[in-house]
């Protein structure tokens, strides 16, 4: 039986419809102007601060005309991101954030070296890339840079040094160097270069060995061909060398682990709002199926750390030599119109079967130490303890040599 609902009655049931939507949105509208006040709030006693401090600043500082306006508002957006607590956190300027790109992407550009202040005002080498202008005219790691283009580096930032380094592609770079006492004048072109982070090579008994600098755009493709060239020479068991390799971009390793694991979930990301997502899922069914070892040290950080639990866990690889960082977090960078970047902690890794390992590391299966008074940049392959701890231990599960009658 149908009832009727008498027009009186239906224009007041919407009345009341429309005074509820009226009272919730208000409601929520409050609230969120007041969480907006209270934050205004919280930081005007700050800005009242930083006038009084500008005020005191510009009053009786010596020497006022020197100040950077630029290097105050970084200094204070840099101590905003520092005051979060985020040890991985950072501001990036315009150029640094440029270099970021380029760097994750595979390629940098320059003469083909990194450097940073030492404290004396010089600038000193801490990367050469191979093959790089840099590499070719001998410029090594601990090179301290104390002129560039005829002019000393106590006579400028540091900021305008670094912008200097890098240039244009195709100029010219000049610069003086001090390496033990003595001074080497160098000349350099600036040019564009693809970062060689992987190299392979075939070992006895058919133990292939892969050297992992770091993780960027690049890195699956090289991974991939260093790969096909050992198992293409008789692949029987893979050393795989992530020592000293600080980690990079997560992307390249689905395509990297796909060759070495079964179908998993290799790990998941627990992000800020509590959501979990699978970070890295294998898919292959052509994986290679070998023995595997990986060489750790306390370098092996970040992408490099979850490459190594991802193969311990599913891959059962054993590791060898010293605990890892510890850096199971995982960091976005998000871009500002002006160029500008921030690059904040937003997820925790989540491995497989391990624990988590942030802030502790990876405890190897084999601890083992580089010969006293050695390191990776100076130790022989024949010295090299780790590695051959790591032949030692696959060598019996590859094939003797055949020999003839």
């Amino acid at each position: 039986m149908n009832k009727r609902i008498s027009l009186g009655v239906a224009i007041s049931l919407i009345a009341i419809g429309c005074a509820i939507t009226f009272v919730l949105t208000w409601t929520v509208s409050l609230n969120i102007y007041n969480s907006k006040i209270s934050s205004a709030d919280k930081y005007e006693g700050v800005y009242e601060k930083l006038r009084e401090i500008d005020a005191v600043v510009k009053n009786n500082y010596i020497n006022i005309n020197s100040i950077s306006e630029e290097a105050i508002e970084n200094g204070i957006i840099n101590g905003y991101v520092s005051g979060i607590g985020d040890k991985y956190a950072s501001y990036l300027e315009a150029n640094n954030y440029y270099e970021l790109q380029q760097t994750s992407g595979g390629v940098v550009s320059g003469a083909g070296l990194v450097a940073q202040a030492d404290g004396s005002g010089y600038l000193v080498v801490t990367k050469v890339y191979t093959n790089s202008s840099a590499y070719l005219n001998g410029v090594k790691v601990g090179d301290v840079i104390t002129e560039i283009d005829g002019k000393s580096l106590l006579t400028m930032e540091e900021k305008t040094a670094l912008e200097k380094i890098s240039g244009e592609i195709g100029t010219k770079l000049t610069m003086k160097l001090l390496r033990g006492g003595e001074e080497i004048n160098v000349s350099l072109i600036r040019q564009q270069i693809d970062i060689e982070s992987v190299t392979g090579e075939m070992l006895d008994n058919g133990i292939g060995y892969i050297k992992i600098t770091s993780f960027n755009d690049k890195t699956a493709e090289q991974f991939a061909g260093a790969l096909n060239s050992l198992t293409s020479s008789g692949l029987n068991a893979l050393i795989l060398d992530v020592r000293q390799n600080g980690g990079g971009s997560i992307a390249p390793l689905k395509s990297m682990l796909n060759k070495l694991l079964p179908a998993c979930v290799a790990a998941t990301a627990e992000y800020a709002n509590g959501v979990r997502k699978t970070l890295i899922e294998t898919d292959s069914a052509s994986n290679i199926s070998v023995p595997m070892a990986v060489l750790v040290d306390g370098g092996t950080a970040s992408a490099a750390e979850l490459f190594t639990v991802a193969l311990r866990d599913e891959g059962n690889a054993l590791l060898i030599g010293t605990q890892t960082y510890g850096k199971a977090v995982i960091q976005g960078t998000y871009g500002f119109p002006d160029g500008t970047a921030l690059t904040i902690s937003n997820a925790k890794i989540i491995p497989s079967k391990s624990a988590s390992y942030d802030g502790v590391g990876l405890k190897p299966d084999y601890v083992t130490e580089l010969p006293a008074g050695t390191t990776l940049d100076n130790v022989s392959r024949e010295n090299d303890s780790q590695l051959q701890k790591a032949v030692e231990i696959l060598t019996p599960a590859a094939p003797a040599p055949e020999t003839s009658e």
